[in-house]
């Protein structure tokens, strides 16, 4: 089985099951819009609800959420078209159709919103705020600088700047960045003692 790595994040209230909020925030709209039309409709959301939790194979989630096999095809299908989910094919006796997110769907408070902030971190290199903390730092190639001094010279939230560095000193997405897959500045630790 193939995998694909889940690469984005929708949060959503948990009484009202509006999505009010994304990871990273630079996802594009007309991804956006898809993510919010298919959460729109009862069955795509309880199949995403469910995929966002672990794979699940066909069986298992007509278990989970009921509904014949024929509304289940349609609406996987439309997921799969949409690009909200992957499904493939293994054979271990008969075959079997696994279902894997591409998205991940979860409630949110602040401790969760930085638990799973930490779990993305080192999937994405390729955003808007990404490609501006390069720019800046490829543009001034002989200075170092602090996260709150790029972060001041930018615009960008430090939280944010520090999430975009350690992503892109990460090996993990690096490899998976189809931007640049070396890394695009020199780090430097330095270390002082105090009085």
């Amino acid at each position: 089985m193939t995998e694909h790595p889940i690469q984005y994040c929708a949060y959503f209230d948990g009484q009202s099951e509006t999505i009010y909020d994304f990871f990273p925030a630079d996802i594009p709209a007309d991804l956006k819009n898809k993510v919010i039309a298919a959460w729109a409709q009862d069955i795509p959301r309880k199949i995403l609800k469910e995929l966002s939790s672990k794979e699940l194979t066909m069986q298992e989630l007509k278990g989970m959420i009921g509904h014949s096999n024929s509304t289940l095809h349609e609406n996987i299908k439309k997921l799969e078209e949409t690009g909200l989910i992957y499904s493939s094919i293994i054979y271990e006796g008969n075959k079997i159709r696994v279902l894997q997110p591409r998205f991940l769907f979860v409630t949110r408070n602040q401790e969760s919103k930085a638990k799973v902030q930490k779990f993305f971190q080192g999937l994405w290199v390729n955003g808007e705020n990404n490609k501006k903390v390069v720019t800046f730092l490829q543009d001034s190639p002989d200075k170092f600088f602090s996260a709150d001094q790029i972060a001041a010279k930018t615009g960008i939230p430090v939280d944010e700047v520090e999430l975009i560095l350690s992503n892109w000193d990460s090996q993990f997405s690096r490899a998976l960045s189809d931007f640049l897959k070396q890394k695009p500045f020199e780090k430097k630790v330095l270390y002082r003692g105090t009085p």
